[in-house]
């Protein structure tokens, strides 16, 4: 990585997003992110609409594009037939231009294509989707993947799939931290198994992939699959909060339906920590850093 080069993030507005962005920004990269509204483009922010049949050129100086933007709510892509065009069809077409002007591109996939039913899935393991944003996702990666050896792309591309990414806004926090202040108990979900990353984290990481210009199929991590109770009980004890103010329950009990509910949320890192250095992030780093970040916000 040379200082000349620069990064675009499109999505750059989501949560992995601004992280990525803002983790960029800290290691002194010039990069830009894109937006649909043309109201709010300057120095930093480029029109790009993906809908539109209209070419969009990389602007000069910029080397390496990431691509987080899609359309990830479940119920969204269970119904609405633009999500999936979106996802299924629009962005690759994106990748593809991208590829063919010759910069380097990362695409964000996601933990949900293997489906939650094995432990700690590889880089390169099979997939089994079952949820139609997952599905997507999977249709997504095959097509882009056959434009990357249409093009003979091969050494410009990754996909990067990533576990559940948190923040100190991420539900379900801020309302446990309003009750806590109140004195009232939450009731996490026993049942609701998933890998948490901070957005800190992840931005960081991103970021040591985009550095290390590291191709092929990549995964971040968190190190454990928890429960939300088990992250209660985390938060509770860093934060100096009487556990007896957490109840659990299961989302079966309260009559709630969650789309996707893997029994294993985690997935296998050995190939992306030997080409790069990264680790899984441990629970214990995840609560640290919602909570300082929390702490922050609050200044």
């Amino acid at each position: 990585m040379t200082a000349k080069q620069g990064y675009l993030v499109v999505g750059g507005d989501s949560l992995v997003g601004g992280g990525l962005l803002r983790a960029l920004v800290r290691r002194g990269h010039k990069v830009l992110t894109s937006t649909r509204r043309r109201d709010t483009l300057d120095e930093k922010r480029v029109y790009l609409d993906f809908e539109s049949d209209a070419p969009f050129r990389v602007p000069p100086g910029i080397d390496y594009v990431y691509i987080v933007a899609a359309a990830t709510n479940y119920e969204r892509c269970e119904k609405d037939p633009l999500a999936y065009r979106i996802n299924v069809e629009l962005i690759p077409r994106l990748v593809a231009s991208l590829l063919e002007q010759g910069v380097f591109v990362t695409f964000i996939s996601t933990n949900s294509v293997f489906g939650g039913e094995r432990p700690w899935p590889g880089e390169d393991d099979p997939h089994a989707p079952g949820i139609a944003y997952a599905k997507q996702k999977d249709e997504a990666e095959q097509v882009i993947r056959a434009d990357v050896r249409r093009l003979k792309a091969e050494d410009r591309f990754n996909i990067v799939r990533l576990t559940k990414i948190m923040d100190e806004n991420t539900s379900p926090l801020p309302n446990w931290f309003a009750a806590w202040a109140r004195g009232e108990a939450v009731q996490p979900f026993a049942d609701l198994i998933f890998a948490p990353m901070s957005v800190r984290f992840v931005g960081e990481a991103l970021a040591t992939i985009g550095e290390k210009l590291q191709p092929g199929h990549l995964h971040l991590s968190g190190a454990e699959n928890v429960s939300y109770v088990d992250l209660a009980v985390k938060l509770a004890g860093v934060a100096g909060v009487d556990v007896r103010l957490i109840e659990p329950t299961t989302s079966e009990k309260k009559g709630i339906h969650i789309p996707f509910k893997p029994r294993y949320s985690g997935i296998g890192m050995q190939k992306t920590s030997a080409l790069t250095g990264l680790q899984p992030q441990a629970i214990d780093d995840v609560v640290l850093d919602l909570v300082r970040d929390r702490r922050t916000a609050k200044l």
